[in-house]
């Protein structure tokens, strides 16, 4: 019998320790891109629960949202130890570790962009759009929250990931 009172102790039944480990990094990957989202939402609900808004809500205020998640998804979808895999200048080497730096680039480029571009909307959209209500002003700062939040939970889940030690998380209580 297993001594924790923890739910997460738990094996999953039927399921190998390779399908549980991918599903532990999506789980962590959508976890961290959901409470990231929930503040966009929160000021989507804020502006239909508006009477006479005056900003329409349309697909530019989702775009920054949706390039800073899929760059958090290639940044963290790279194996950190091909980073180093590099065999320099030689006749026939795979170039694996300047592929995984190309990557790397693109990924922080998207988040980069959805950071410039939510603040951009901000400023553009909402301060200078001629209604500078309270609300109409939440609104943008939501879609600057989430950007920024999806920027930094990709880079504290991308430091975290570059430890070398295998840990495992097992709290028992005793």
């Amino acid at each position: 019998m297993n001594p924790s009172v923890f739910i997460w102790n738990c094996r999953l039944p039927g399921l190998s320790a390779a399908t549980r480990e991918k599903l532990s990094t999506y789980a962590t990957y959508f976890s961290g891109a959901l409470v990231c989202w929930w503040f966009f939402i929160d000021g989507l609900v804020v502006a239909a629960n508006t009477p006479d808004f005056g900003v329409s809500i349309g697909i530019e205020d989702w775009i920054p949202g949706i390039l800073a998640t899929f760059g958090m998804l290639i940044i963290n979808s790279i194996d950190l130890s091909s980073l180093s895999d590099d065999n320099g200048f030689e006749y026939g080497a795979s170039r694996l570790a300047n592929r995984v730096k190309l990557m790397l680039f693109i990924g922080i480029a998207l988040i980069a962009g959805g950071v410039a571009g939510s603040f951009a909307i901000l400023v553009i959209k909402y301060i200078n759009g001629g209604e500078a209500a309270n609300k109409v002003i939440y609104t943008g700062l939501t879609v600057v929250m989430q950007t920024c939040l999806v920027m930094t939970s990709s880079f504290i889940l991308w430091l975290s990931n570059r430890t070398d030690q295998n840990t495992e998380f097992n709290f028992v209580l005793q």
